[in-house]
């Protein structure tokens, strides 16, 4: 067996402990981690690869002799040569003419400057193949690649690659520089939506997909690699540069940025530097650790800007009516503002996405043109007027129907929704709503007051796209479900109340990875998994999401029958107190993590570690949480 692991930076890498143990220890393997960078990371790994003395072997690649040598005081690193002039030269021109003839398409002239290039990069492979691939798509004339030459700084020694990984972002698209350096500010997934909303990211056609460019762009990038992108020397233009402001210090770098960040600095600190600042040309504002900027604060007066995310905003029930003159506003998120917004919102013309808390008033105060442009809304409670209709929405979390008997909202393109049911007529106007919203892969519905969900799983129109459904609350008829969605990947039931074993119908789901039950799904005595079902099913939780109610408070037995759930990896049981004899998975063989948490004395004895009665149902399993009353 072979396994390939790239760390890189100091990333984080978890491997299940023991997990070459058990039947496969016989098999030997070669594990291979490549590009360590911290000499502790192999002893916080070591335990997960055994020594069963049968000719397994773990290969480190390292940049650092120290990490190397850490990892084995008794072996002699192997340490790899440069690459000579002919290899270097050959690898260059390899990636620099990936799909060409060399001989044939690289004159003398490139040729020229290709030794001088190649003699740069001081016979190291990253820096010769990063150097080829930004020439492969250059022009193959003497007088770009000669440019290419005389735009990198080579004074300094030891820094070819920084140096070429530099001249790689000045050569990205002028609408990806600041798509990049948004990841110095945010994670990956916040990183990609603002640099949508703000306009520097463009893709053909069904760019909110989850592919695509999302893992071309941004896949591999961590926490070390950002801060050497901030760190840089060589200052890149400041007008696409983050500036990230942790103390009235970075003053002056901030006046001549258009996108700032600011960490932990108090609004006093913000307002004195904003007042003397060009702010007028912000373009891209953050504020981490801000709680209380005063209703008259300059940040609510950046007229130009595209971003403004205030996150852990806190104590402020309004807005200044100022705000409104943000017009090219693409991305606001705002924390616990949980009065009102200003009517001026409605001036905002070219908004994305909005993620707000708690508004009560005037969030659908927009002009009928700018509501065109919202493609993604998450605001708590939120009540949209009772005819709406936007063509661009992708998102629309946690809305409330309102007092409304009908609705007429038309979302054709909706791709998620969150709703909550609070009266009893609801669940007619919620199937006539479904009905509609051909392109739904996520749906969540939140009815865990006295309102039941009226509507039937088997009246789900949208079979083919539906992947995750979330449904909080009781269904009246709940014994009659006789259909799920086809192809869901995940499903959350909670307070469904059911008197019949759900997992005859839910087993049925053969793409389902992830199952979640919480309080009082199923009221009944006996569940039973058959053999064959659950095939794709890797985390099965059966759990609470608070103290006062048990998920299955009757339940006594549960039969898994052999070849069930043959995939199920993670399996969690919280608070199923009733349940006496734990099924048997000792044929479970992918199974990897198993926790109980506050179950019976009775069962928690009849698993005690190598003496327990049904101790070898599980004595399989690497990882065992066990935590009692």
């Amino acid at each position: 067996h072979f396994f390939f692991f790239h760390h890189g930076h100091g990333a984080q890498l978890f491997i299940q402990p023991n997990k070459w143990a058990g039947p496969q220890q016989k098999q030997r393997f070669l594990i291979v981690l490549d590009d360590i960078w911290r000499e502790d990371v192999w002893n916080q790994m070591q335990r997960s690869f055994p020594d069963v003395n049968n000719g397994s072997r773990v290969l480190i690649t390292t940049q650092f002799l120290n990490v190397a040598k850490g990892a084995n005081p008794r072996s002699t690193p192997y340490e790899l040569p440069l690459l000579n002039d002919n290899e270097s030269m050959k690898l260059l021109l390899k990636k620099a003419f990936p799909y060409e003839d060399t001989e044939a398409n690289c004159s003398s002239g490139l040729l020229d400057i290709s030794h001088q290039l190649m003699r740069k990069c001081g016979g190291l492979p990253l820096a010769l193949v990063v150097l080829g691939g930004l020439l492969s798509i250059k022009d193959k004339t003497p007088v770009v690649w000669r440019r290419v030459l005389e735009t990198m700084d080579w004074a300094a020694e030891g820094r070819e690659c920084q140096e070429i990984l530099a001249l790689s972002y000045e050569d990205l698209p002028y609408h990806m520089k600041s798509c990049f350096l948004y990841l110095g500010a945010y994670h990956h997934w916040q990183c990609v939506n603002q640099a949508m909303d703000c306009g520097r990211l463009h893709t053909t056609g069904r760019k909110e997909d989850h592919g695509g460019y999302r893992g071309s762009y941004f896949r591999g990038v961590d926490s070390e690699e950002l801060d050497s992108c901030k760190n840089q020397e060589k200052q890149w233009e400041c007008q696409e540069m983050w500036c990230l402001c942790s103390s009235e210090n970075d003053q002056q770098t901030y006046l001549a940025s258009r996108r700032v960040a600011f960490h932990n600095v108090n609004d006093t600190t913000i307002n004195e530097i904003s007042r003397v600042s060009t702010m007028h040309g912000q373009r891209n504002l953050m504020a981490f650790g801000l709680r209380y900027p005063p209703i008259d604060s300059p940040i609510f007066r950046f007229e130009l800007l595209r971003v403004l995310d205030l996150t852990e905003l806190t104590s402020v029930r309004r807005l200044p009516k100022e705000i409104g003159l943000m017009i090219h506003l693409r991305y606001l998120r705002l924390r616990d503002v949980d009065d009102l917004l200003p009517l001026s919102v409605g001036n905002f013309q070219s908004l994305e996405t909005v993620l707000l808390t708690q508004i009560k008033k005037h969030f659908w105060a927009f002009k009928s043109s700018s509501k065109q442009a919202l493609r993604h809304v998450q605001v708590k409670w939120c009540k949209p007027p009772q005819s709406l209709e936007l063509k661009n929405l992708l998102t629309l979390e946690y809305v409330a129907l309102g007092s409304y008997k009908t609705i007429n909202w038309r979302f054709p393109n909706l791709r998620k929704l969150k709703v909550e049911i609070n009266k009893e007529h609801q669940g007619t106007m919620l199937t006539h709503l479904l009905c509609e919203l051909d392109h739904l892969i996520s749906l969540f519905i939140d009815a865990t007051g006295d309102f039941p969900i009226e509507i039937n799983t088997k009246d789900f129109p949208f079979h083919n796209h539906l992947l995750s459904l979330t449904l909080y609350g009781f269904w009246p008829k709940g014994d009659t479900i006789s259909e799920f969605p086809t192809c869901l990947t995940k499903l959350e039931l909670s307070h469904s109340r059911l008197e019949q074993d759900p997992m005859p119908k839910l087993e049925r789901l053969q793409y389902l990875v992830t199952l979640k039950l919480f309080q009082n799904v199923y009221l009944g005595k006996t569940m039973v998994c058959s053999t064959g079902r659950f095939p794709s099913l890797k985390s099965l939780f059966i759990a609470v999401l608070s103290a006062s109610e048990d998920p299955m408070p009757n339940l006594e037995e549960w039969r898994v029958e052999r070849g069930a759930m043959a995939k199920l990896a993670f399996l969690t049981l919280i608070s199923c107190k009733k349940l006496k004899v734990f099924p048997d998975l000792q044929h479970v063989m992918s199974l990897q993590e198993l926790e109980f948490r506050h179950m019976s004395q009775e069962l928690m004895f009849r698993l005690q570690r190598k003496a327990g009665e049904d101790w070898y149902k599980i004595q399989h399993v690497p990882k065992l949480t066990f935590e009692e009353w």
